[in-house]
């Protein structure tokens, strides 16, 4: 599942160095750093231009560049956590990735960096997930770690987290023999866990999957912070599979991205009285692929893999940075004044939108838990397909005694209905 046994020389330190000062410059995103490597061949010839860059530019997107010493100390706080730089033109950095127009300059990763050369799909849905909805992310994350792929998802609560789950657990069966596995991109520093409640997840992933980020070590996680997460997520995969999400989930957000990065979308069709339905069903009527089985994914990521554009080199700037010499060619710095424009626009313009879809994901919670009590937490779990009380009282971690009480209060409500087989469902509203 390589992408390719070419790879690309590893950069000089000295040039590793100025490709993260440039990247935390102000002003300076990710499209705007690719724009510069183009334009000048290296960091180090692009840092050098910079003067002659902010007098074109004027005052309205100054650029400054960040200092060696703050870069330094990113790098030895990183070191706390064995938190590794993966910079953009380094051996490591995934050749999906790179292929995206705003992929990051550099993330930081805890954990196997082998499985950033495996093939990936993206795995995302609600956070509020129903039981069925977490055991079919189980059911072909299992399927596909088993089959050599990799699954990237965003480990939040709901289906991200089934999904690393049970990626982790079919790689523990195989014994790694496949090379499959799970990636967690996260949305603060690589260092920062969240939910509170997924500190054991993100400890498994440490030691046996990746978790990988690009925000600096120690950020909290912000809601603008989750749409540039998103983008990675897809950009690591062939395909992105979306498993239950409302009309404004982030989880569209990233399908939305998929589709951009010219990656397969696929959406998991659930019951019209359902909300959580809504977003899959909607991305089947715009032409996602209707995914009902492992079987449907692993058929067009192989098909994708034949691609032989896939196996092109995506590294082709300068990894010394001292024999190149800067471009001065075109006389102006159109192009890169409008990446600057594009990057404040997509730090900017898109945190809006995002900050009403992460309400949820961003609010406080205490106690290392949730702030919704049990009731919420079992019609949650529940939907309009019936569903064994058994794998109920499992998912929900409630007792058997308290589950029994509650579906018994909520069948007086009115809002679930009891099936032959011990099932139970949510009835729609």
């Amino acid at each position: 599942m390589h992408f390719s046994d070419q790879q690309p020389a590893r950069l000089a330190q000295s040039e590793r160095l100025a490709r993260m000062r440039l990247a935390r410059s102000t002003n300076i995103g990710p499209v705007t750093f690719r724009k510069l490597l183009e334009r000048f061949g290296s960091a180090r010839n692009a840092i050098d231009a910079l003067p002659d860059i902010g007098r074109h530019s004027g005052t309205v997107r100054k650029i400054t560049l960040a200092s060696r010493d703050d870069t330094v100390a990113e790098i030895e706080l990183a070191k706390q956590s064995h938190a590794k730089p993966v910079i953009f033109g380094d051996p490591e950095y995934p050749a999906l990735l790179a292929r995206i127009e705003d992929a990051p300059p550099y993330f930081y990763a805890i954990g196997r960096l082998e499985l950033l050369a495996q093939s990936a799909i993206g795995i995302v849905g609600a956070r509020n997930a129903s039981a069925n909805g977490c055991g079919f992310a189980r059911k072909i994350s299992h399927e596909l770690v088993s089959a050599g792929y990799v699954v990237a998802s965003g480990m939040a609560r709901g289906i991200d987290g089934a999904a690393h789950e049970a990626a982790l657990n079919a790689a523990r069966t195989t014994g790694g023999k496949t090379g499959g596995g799970t990636i967690a991109v996260l949305g603060g520093g690589v260092d920062v866990i969240y939910p509170r409640e997924h500190r054991a997840l993100y400890e498994q992933l440490c030691q046996d999957g990746l978790v990988i980020s690009e925000m600096p070590p120690g950020l909290k996680p912000q809601a603008r912070h989750f749409p540039r997460r998103n983008r990675i997520i897809s950009g690591l995969a062939h395909g992105t599979v979306v498993i239950e999400a409302g009309r404004n989930s982030g989880s569209l957000i990233t399908a939305r991205f998929a589709a951009d990065q010219g990656r397969d979308v696929f959406a998991v069709p659930g019951s019209p009285t359902d909300p959580r339905a809504a977003g899959p069903n909607s991305l089947i009527r715009d032409g996602a692929i209707l995914c009902d089985s492992a079987d449907v994914i692993l058929d067009a990521v192989r098909s994708a893999e034949k691609n032989t554009q896939l196996f092109e080199s995506f590294h082709q700037f300068n990894t010394d940075g001292r024999n190149s010499e800067p471009d001065h060619i075109q006389g102006t710095y159109d192009d890169i004044i409008r990446s600057l424009e594009h990057d404040a626009e997509f730090s900017g313009a898109k945190q809006g939108h995002q900050d009403i879809a992460n309400t949820q994901e961003t609010a406080t919670h205490t106690n290392g838990g949730t702030d919704i009590d049990d009731n919420d937490k079992v019609i949650d779990l529940l939907s309009t397909s019936p569903l064994l009380i058994d794998e109920l009282i499992r998912t929900s971690k409630l007792s058997a005694n308290r589950v029994s009480t509650i579906l018994i209060e909520l069948e007086l409500a009115g809002r679930v209905e009891r099936h032959p087989g011990n099932r139970v469902s949510r009835i729609a509203k």
